[in-house]
């Protein structure tokens, strides 16, 4: 018998014996104004997988149909893509209402454990899509069916939160790292190290570039426009860095989320000034609006800023063309908004596998968690003390200041600091492959069995 059972009310047929493509996500048919929460494609999949892409099931992990399992105990998944929906509270019913009567009395009883899968982002206690902002309306809709709390487990990637959310089990999904590390694996092209032709060619490459000076200062890849993302590449702009790096940013209209409702609002005071409490601050950045509406879009390994993937084969020479990333992640929030979560993306496992010291615009505590992880940092050459900043203004400014110490140095200064630090990048690109990256899948499925 395998360690973990999933139970699944609905199966199709296997096609041409793979054992993935029998799965249906479990409460599929609900909807929200024709929206399906919880129609994922069983994202879940992605940590019992074998090998990324090979729909090959882990040995101890076995699906089964809900009708055919007696009396063993087993995890009823539901993934979702939106909590608020998920719950229903906008409307009268949840996904609950769908799980079936047969699994239903199985959770009810505790042979079974709902498991709420929200494999994606984390996101916050105070106006994010999750459990923790919704906890209260959560448990009232599982009391109406019966279902005690010792028998729910939530799961979503925010490192922030403990053990357990109230009296819900909560397990870390790091979903980006264990994504990325087992792509990365297989197809091999992003890697610098082993014995495949396109590891060892990269590994070349950035060995030789020890002997030359690099184009360009800096990599800043910012695909959707977010609100701290405008603000980076107008500073980076009105400080006459932007053409010292590699820069992506899109035009208005060319990617899935504008921020903005109108285009005159672009890059505007509109598109970020609930980040800035100082109007002449404001002022500064949206003084350079115009200028850097020109030179839209900036574009750099892809065209359509539409394209959303975690993971993908990287542009290599963008690496070794620059010194350093300035990471713009997903989430630049104050604390009391979206600031009590920190997860990470691929947007900074990005420059630790490919030998690249990093600057973060993030929310506050970032890097602490980054180096509980066993990641090294670049302190003292640069001052990171805005990791510990809460005011997300004050923390914008700090970042920018330290990006400007850098790009004033001179490309020789940073080429020579950059190879002074050659242990400290080699220690996280070995760190993510030797043990963050094979123990994320690892410690997911053992605290799950844990529940079982």
């Amino acid at each position: 018998m395998s360690d973990i059972l999933l139970g699944l009310d609905k199966l199709r047929e296997k096609n041409h014996g793979d054992p993935l493509d029998c799965v249906v996500d479990n409460c599929i048919e609900y909807k929200v104004e024709n929206r399906n929460p919880c129609d994922s494609g069983f994202v879940l999949g992605e940590y019992i997988e074998t090998d990324p892409g090979s729909r090959n099931i882990l040995d101890d992990v076995e699906i089964r149909a809900v009708k055919d399992i007696n009396d063993e105990k087993y995890i009823y998944p539901i993934n979702i893509r939106n909590f608020r929906e998920f719950v229903g509270l906008s409307t009268n019913e949840s996904a609950l209402n769908f799980i079936s009567e047969k699994a239903l009395g199985h959770i009810q009883t505790g042979q079974a454990k709902l498991l709420i899968y929200y494999g994606y982002e984390g996101h916050s206690k105070y106006n994010g899509d999750c459990l923790l902002a919704h906890y209260d309306e959560f448990e009232l809709k599982l009391l109406d069916k019966k279902i005690s709390l010792d028998n729910v487990i939530y799961s979503d990637a925010n490192t922030l939160l403990e053990s357990s959310v109230g009296k819900i089990k909560f397990i870390l999904s790091n979903y980006c790292v264990n994504t990325t590390n087992r792509y990365n694996n297989i197809h091999k092209r992003n890697l610098y190290h082993g014995p495949n032709k396109f590891s060892k060619e990269n590994r070349k490459l950035w060995e030789e570039s020890k002997k030359v000076i690099r184009d360009k200062y800096f990599l800043c890849y910012n695909r959707l426009p977010k609100s701290h993302r405008a603000l980076t590449v107008l500073s980076l702009d009105i400080h006459n860095n932007l053409d010292k790096g590699i820069v992506s940013f899109p035009d208005y209209g060319m990617s899935s989320w504008d921020v903005v409702g109108r285009e005159e609002d672009y890059l505007k005071s509109n598109h970020y000034g609930y980040l800035i409490n100082d109007t002449d601050i404001e002022s500064k950045y949206e003084s350079g609006a115009g200028v850097l509406k020109k030179k839209l879009p900036l574009v750099l390994d892809k065209k359509d800023f539409t394209i959303c993937h975690s993971i993908n084969i990287y542009k290599i020479s963008h690496y070794l063309k620059s010194y350093f990333t300035i990471v713009t992640e997903n989430a630049f929030q104050p604390r009391v908004y979206d600031g009590d979560t920190v997860y990470f993306t691929e947007k900074i496992i990005k420059p630790i596998v490919n030998f690249h010291p990093f600057i973060v615009v993030g929310n506050a505590g970032y890097l602490k968690k980054l180096k509980e992880l066993g990641f090294k940092t670049f302190e003292p050459f640069i001052d990171e003390s805005y990791d510990d900043i809460d005011d997300v203004c004050e923390r914008f400014l700090a970042v920018e200041n330290e990006i400007n110490k850098l790009c004033n140095k001179s490309l020789g200064e940073l080429h020579e600091w950059y190879w002074s630090i050659e242990n400290i990048l080699k220690h996280n690109y070995y760190h993510f492959y030797k043990v963050v990256g094979p123990d994320e899948q690892k410690r997911f499925l053992n605290e799950l069995k844990s529940c079982i």
